[in-house]
């Protein structure tokens, strides 16, 4: 009679050593990461209570008793969030976040810029005015900083509802005071709210049979706008197609999406990566696309969702991409209300590429570097087609990819 197979003692024996060492490994790596950020937040304490104590035995000046230690709180948390050196977080505080909630019914209207907060003036930073906005129309640039509204420092009126009252009824004016780059004296413009249709896409044939298509920006519009385009460059003998997103600041994510879609085949588009997730969230196309070759033109002002735009579609190699790498903005932001009504406006999450590339701080690397300097950089919107080094570069590359040299 064959004896029945078992565990021997000593194998069973050896089990219990290997579980317990790799139990008390994990514990200790575990308790010792927890002591050392007990260490830094016993540190950051102390820091704060020697802070306290020498303004107590040596500041000459009263604090407000109103408003005085809410303001030093306030002071605290934002100079937490700054010390994360993270451009896009900061802090709102009672009286920003709670304006936040002002609602505007359907007759209010923009003045047709995208914005951000600015963590230097703590005002509204003009990342891009949209083509033929009444704020572009007004002379208002990227790179503007609005810091006074109808006369009111956007500070002190609170940056959320600085915010709001940009929009208004059709008609109605409103005057901004803005600091612009290079100019010593602040600016005033006075604008007037008036509706339009973003001109995000913008297209033309070009060399017979290769199309041409700036996106300014992703927005609502920007589908239907770049479906129009395609259908037209496509009656007009298109074989080719030039996508150019140069200083395309972003925009709506959903957008970018639903133009990927359109012309990449099945596969990820973009992942998102949470802190608050196990894994990651793919974004996927389907099967329809666009069957012919494709150069996308990219810069260094490519930033946000305008960069997902090109690394889908250098990863899965769909386009070749030329130009310079991107500016590298490659999270996104939300606002977490606090339990005392303030709130922190915080980069929750981060793009991954469908390579697996996480881009923030580093941007997104054409196929084919070429810069395009700084004079014709300024005067980008009326540079020929001869003039343009990136377009020329495009033209080459492309006619490449169709068989043409």
């Amino acid at each position: 009679m064959k004896p029945r197979k078992g565990v021997r003692i000593g194998t069973v024996f050896f089990l219990i050593v290997v579980t317990a060492f790799v139990s008390a490994a994990a514990t200790y790596y575990y308790v010792s990461s927890l002591v050392n950020d007990l260490g830094r937040n016993q540190t950051m304490y102390q820091k704060l209570d020697i802070i306290n104590q020498v303004i107590s035995r040596n500041y000459i000046l009263s604090i407000d008793a109103v408003d005085g230690y809410d303001n030093i709180i306030d002071g605290i948390a934002a100079g937490y969030i700054q010390g994360l050196n993270d451009s896009s977080s900061y802090y709102l505080n009672e009286k920003n976040y709670k304006s936040a909630s002002i609602t505007q019914d359907s007759t209010h209207i923009g003045i047709g810029i995208v914005y951000s907060y600015d963590t230097g003036t703590g005002g509204i930073a003009v990342d891009f005015a949209k083509y033929g906005s009444p704020a572009r129309l007004a002379g208002i640039e990227k790179g503007d900083v609005i810091i006074e509204i109808n006369g009111i420092n956007v500070t002190e009126d609170g940056y959320k509802k600085a915010v709001s009252k940009l929009s208004g009824e059709e008609g109605s004016t409103v005057n901004l005071t803005v600091v612009r780059a290079g100019e010593s004296d602040l600016l005033s413009f006075t604008v007037t709210r008036t509706s339009f249709v973003p001109e995000t896409v913008q297209y033309r044939l070009i060399e017979n049979n290769i199309g041409y298509i700036y996106i300014n920006e992703f927005d609502r519009t920007t589908l239907t706008s770049f479906n129009v385009a395609l259908e037209d460059l496509t009656n007009k003998g298109a074989k080719g197609l030039i996508l150019d997103v140069r200083f395309n600041s972003g925009g709506d994510f959903d957008s970018v999406i639903d133009v990927l879609d359109r012309i990449m085949p099945s596969g990820i588009i973009v992942s998102i990566r949470e802190k608050s997730s196990d894994g990651l969230t793919p974004y996927f196309s389907d099967d329809k696309n666009i069957s012919y070759p494709i150069v996308v033109i990219q810069n260094e002002e490519t930033s946000d969702v305008a960069e997902v735009f090109s690394a889908a579609l250098r990863d899965t190699e769909k386009a070749t991409i030329v130009g310079t790498t991107t500016k590298g903005i490659g999270v996104g932001q939300r606002d977490i209300p606090l339990s005392d009504g303030t709130a922190l406006h915080l980069s929750t999450y981060e793009y991954v590429t469908p390579g697996g590339e996480r881009f923030n701080g580093v941007g997104i690397a054409p196929n084919y570097v070429i810069t395009l300097d700084d004079a014709k950089a300024e005067r980008f919107e009326d540079l020929s087609i001869e003039e343009d080094d990136q377009l020329q570069l495009a033209l080459t590359r492309l006619k490449e990819l169709m068989g043409m040299q």
